[in-house]
């Protein structure tokens, strides 16, 4: 599973990072067709990924994984096939029909791509997983993955970065070509890989499967039954609280937090370079924490305690941020990176809670919506971005993000205190 997961995570994170590169390279100056590329995903993922991930709960495992896996290879294939045809049209027209036929299509290989990715995601992690695996051992193996993905969040961009500087005067895009050939290729070991596992236990591969009584629905009242339904699952409170956390700014690989210290703070590459290397690697110093912690108190009051350090860490942060001096700053890019270990702390204790707590026959549906509300939060967080575009603004967007993490704290600590007096 470790290894599958290190495969397609690094062709995800190396796609992820070449597609925008790669469109301002063919269209310079057009930093809003990147965006929009990014920003029009965003909205179907949270549009389509929850009825798409209630499939998971209706077909066996390894349908599910051939259904992913297939989703993110037409992805890439089309995404492949547009970007080459952008590139040998070179079109200056951006209101011309073949230009915005061929946009379209990027566009729509990029949904395909990610909703495939998540599918993934959730039908791996917070399905097989949680089957495969005893209570006592799940934080570990979460712990893991979690390192899985901190390895491949800073390393497949690195990798990336060096493959796109490759070109010939006859193939000028011979590195994002290659890539492409990396994410195909990683699928085929991927699938070999799960159905390996479903050969040496054949009991994960076959569950119980949820009977749909809302197909004769139109796919709006579908949606909007779903939500109402997700939001009256008892772990909706903590997806709820984790979703606030992605209206911050304050990540030190975030885009915004990043262009505010290269605009507004003139720190130079290499001090932005450092501190987002330093971001993963206090992020996996949490994985090493979160299993320790676990063995001495509950996962909902480990959860407590690293939501609870990164509030106290970003509120005291806030007050370095606004002395506007040279202690200030490197106080408030210091606590930053220690309420990392909070975050990923957290995000561990989420994981786990949504694993036990979500019944077998609805984790598709149930964690579909919990990523569309993620979803949601990030476009929220953009569209802040978008609002406050001034450098002057961006201490705003510090006061709200502070913000929505304490908030984030009040509301799993309302549902933490639920819980305890539940159990008494």
């Amino acid at each position: 599973m470790l290894l599958g997961r290190l495969l397609t995570r690094s062709g995800d994170q190396a796609w992820d990072f070449a597609v925008p590169i790669v469109l301002l390279q063919l269209l310079p100056g057009n930093l809003r067709f990147a965006a929009l590329y990014y920003l029009l995903i965003r909205i179907a993922t949270v549009l389509f990924l929850p009825r798409l991930s209630s499939l998971i709960d209706h077909i066996d495992r390894l349908k599910a994984s051939k259904l992913g896996i297939l989703l993110q290879l037409i992805g890439v294939l089309v995404g492949f096939a547009s970007v080459i045809v952008l590139a040998r049209t070179s079109p200056h027209d951006f209101e011309s029909h073949e230009f915005i036929s061929i946009f379209i299509v990027l566009v729509a290989s990029g949904i395909v791509s990610q909703l495939g990715s998540t599918f993934m995601d959730i039908s791996i992690a917070n399905d097989l997983v949680p089957s495969s695996f005893d209570y006592d051992k799940l934080a570990a193996f979460n712990s893991r993955l979690r390192q899985v993905d901190l390895f491949t969040e800073v390393g497949s961009p690195v990798l990336a970065g060096a493959l796109l500087l490759m070109t010939s005067t006859h193939w000028p895009l011979l590195g994002f070509s290659l890539i492409a050939i990396w994410n195909v290729l990683s699928f085929f070991p991927e699938y070999g890989i799960l159905k390996s596992i479903f050969n040496e236990r054949p009991d994960l591969k076959d569950k119980p499967l949820k009977i749909d009584s809302t197909t004769k629905q139109s796919i709006f009242a579908q949606i909007r039954d779903g939500w109402s339904s997700f939001f009256r699952d008892p772990i909706a409170l903590v997806v709820l609280a984790y979703s606030f956390l992605w209206l911050s700014v304050l990540s030190p690989h975030g885009v915004l937090l990043t262009a505010y210290l290269k605009d507004g703070w003139n720190l130079p590459e290499l001090t932005i370079g450092i501190f987002r290397g330093l971001g993963a690697l206090f992020g996996l110093l949490a994985t090493v924490l979160f299993p320790l912690i676990l063995r001495r108190v509950s996962v909902n009051r480990a959860s407590f305690l690293f939501l609870s350090f990164q509030a106290v860490m970003l509120v005291i942060g806030y007050l370095l941020f606004l002395r506007a001096d040279s202690f200030g700053q490197i106080g408030f890019l210091v606590l930053i990176l220690f309420s990392r270990v909070g975050l990923y702390g957290f995000s561990l204790g989420e994981m786990q809670i949504r694993q036990t707590g979500i019944g077998p026959q609805v984790r598709g549906e149930v964690n579909g919506f919990a990523n569309a509300l993620t979803a949601l939060a990030t476009i929220g967080l953009y569209g802040a971005g978008v609002a406050l575009p001034s450098t002057e603004d961006f201490k705003y967007l510090v006061l709200s993000s502070v913000g929505f993490v304490v908030l984030a704290l009040v509301v799993y600590g309302s549902w933490y205190r639920r819980q305890s007096k539940s159990k008494k």
